[in-house]
């Protein structure tokens, strides 16, 4: 008998252990905020006709042309330069450029693939294999709207506005704040407010604890951001 209880005692107490560490383990993960489910949060809702003119939804793939993007057109035919120099030229309000002898055409909703296809097509009744390449004349910076988009941003930051997407399409929220000049001191870093449209019509709402993914060091959880996307940091009641 007594070495049962003796056997009990030790167990109660090797349980006892294991539960006070794994509290403590808790502990350790909600100040770190792993476990605090307002890191990143997500709610869902159908979109309201007022709000459709507000957030705009982009395909997956390949950018489309759209108006207002400017392209740069090269033609060659025959393996040699055909007289016609690099083209600028900007996409209009009816979704065409004008090209000399080809007059508009319409690549709105097109890629730069396909455009291209197109093109050399419609040149061969002029040339012998013409060759044509076709290109987004983007520099960040510059002004020009960006073929991959934007995301506008907007509250406690240093400047109000769209940020432009990069080719590279890897803007998070912790950078695309960076680009729009940092949050104020007034900013509340621990409710940033992402909003984004679905394919489906749905409004997915995302707020992003930025605070805690800085200060934990996780940036595996900074939210990956889409063209179209709305960003907003709230003001700190106190």
């Amino acid at each position: 008998m007594g070495l049962r209880k003796e056997l009990w005692r030790v167990l109660s107490w090797v349980v006892a252990f294991g539960a006070v560490q794994m509290m403590s383990g808790c502990i350790v993960l909600e100040q770190a905020g792993l476990l605090d489910p307002k890191l990143v949060t997500v709610e869902t809702q159908p979109f309201k006709g007022e709000d459709l003119a507000d957030y705009v939804w982009f395909e997956d793939g390949d950018p489309k042309i759209s108006v207002g993007l400017v392209l740069r057109i090269g033609l060659i035919a025959g393996g040699s330069q055909v007289g016609v120099e690099e083209m600028i030229k900007e996409v209009n309000m009816n979704g065409d450029i004008l090209l000399g002898l080809l007059g508009p055409v319409q690549c709105a909703k097109l890629t730069i693939f396909e455009l291209q296809a197109k093109l050399e097509e419609q040149y061969k009744n002029y040339y012998h294999d013409p060759q044509v390449t076709v290109s987004f004349a983007y520099t960040p910076g510059s002004g020009l709207k960006s073929p991959w988009g934007s995301i506008l941003v907007m509250g406690a930051v240093g400047r109000e506005g769209p940020v432009d997407m990069p080719s590279t399409r890897d803007l998070t929220v912790i950078r695309v704040l960076m680009l729009a000049g940092g949050v104020t001191p007034l900013g509340d870093k621990s409710k940033v407010r992402v909003a984004r449209r679905t394919e489906a019509g749905d409004l997915l709402r995302y707020r992003v604890n930025v605070e805690k993914i800085g200060r934990y060091g996780r940036y595996d959880l900074d939210l990956k951001l889409r063209p179209g996307d709305v960003v907003w940091v709230p003001e700190t009641w106190y």
